[in-house]
């Protein structure tokens, strides 16, 4: 299956978080951009943005999937449903309608370390569509953006990781300097832009980007200077925080995989430290380094 040259391309769930930045980057790279949402989504997208809605049977997908160089699927992933079971479907339609590169729904921590679902269960969904895409490389190629923390959607989250950035307040885990990749919204589709202007060089890769490499207390300080205003700070344990997550999860609670996830990026399981044991690939891709104290000045004046 042959990459060399990807002009058109179609985004999987484009009114969604990673969708809307997706789609911008890809605008500004040149592509041809076509946005996939379901028959019910009353979103708008870009007016030079093909707007195509489907109920995502196989039949529907095959037929909107012809002529699009590459599918980019960004269906949500924290809560269990069908969202990420039904990527086989993208990559079945993918492959009967010729598509060049499926770039499944990844853009967390490091799926390519096989433990992964033992500390985040939802997990184990993506490293099944990574593996059934592996095993039709030889008619479809993929590439799986690692992206670390969410950056600026964690902060979104009241108690996700330990912030509530309205309420001015943290709980700092285990010191506060354990060191993670965090990557803004934006950085992820330009990442994703980036990677299928390079199609032979992502080709079948896991790709490793980041906006920077931070940890809490870093963080809390660049808030504190952005801000001008002081946290309430409260101290906890990764472990314990991980456990919170782990007996929701039992109990039924699918929120309780959001703890889990927080305490994987602070470290649980070696999986949100790429930069260290994988290596990033932003020099490679043309892909900047973000500040952190402007990601965060963006971030708040659009909260005002």
């Amino acid at each position: 299956m042959t990459s060399s040259h990807i002009n058109t391309v179609l985004v999987i769930g484009a009114s969604g978080n990673v969708g809307k930045s997706t789609v911008k980057a890809l605008l500004a790279e040149g592509f041809q951009v076509a946005g996939l949402t379901r028959e019910s989504s009353q979103a708008t997208l870009p007016a030079d943005v093909k707007h195509v809605k489907t109920d995502y049977s196989e039949a529907s997908l095959r037929e909107i999937f012809k002529g699009h160089d590459a599918v980019v699927s960004t269906v949500s992933s924290i809560i269990p449903g069908d969202a990420l079971a039904i990527q086989k479907t993208f990559v079945d339609a993918a492959i009967a309608a010729g598509v060049k590169v499926f770039i499944p729904s990844e853009y967390g921590v490091d799926t390519s370390n096989r433990s992964a679902p033992e500390y985040i269960p939802f997990l184990a969904d993506k490293l099944q569509t990574l593996d059934y895409l592996k095993s039709r490389q030889d008619q479809i190629s993929w590439t799986a953006i690692i992206s670390g923390s969410m950056f600026d959607w964690g902060l979104n989250i009241p108690g996700f990781g330990g912030w509530n950035v309205p309420a001015r307040a943290v709980t700092i885990y285990d010191g506060g300097d354990v060191r993670y990749e965090a990557t803004t919204l934006d950085q992820v589709g330009r990442a994703i832009a980036k990677s299928l202007k390079q199609p032979g060089v992502t080709r079948n890769q896991y790709v490793y980007v980041n906006s920077y490499t931070v940890t809490q207390n870093e963080t809390l300080r660049a808030l504190e200077r952005v801000t001008g205003e002081k946290f309430t700070v409260s101290r906890g344990s990764v472990e314990e925080l991980w456990q919170e997550g782990a007996a929701a999860w039992k109990e039924g609670q699918p929120l309780g995989a959001i703890s889990m996830l927080g305490g994987a990026i602070y470290g649980k399981g070696g999986l949100a430290h790429y930069a260290v044991n994988r290596g990033l690939w932003n020099e490679r891709l043309g892909l900047e380094q973000e500040n952190l104290d402007e990601s965060l000045r963006s971030y708040l004046a659009e909260k005002k």
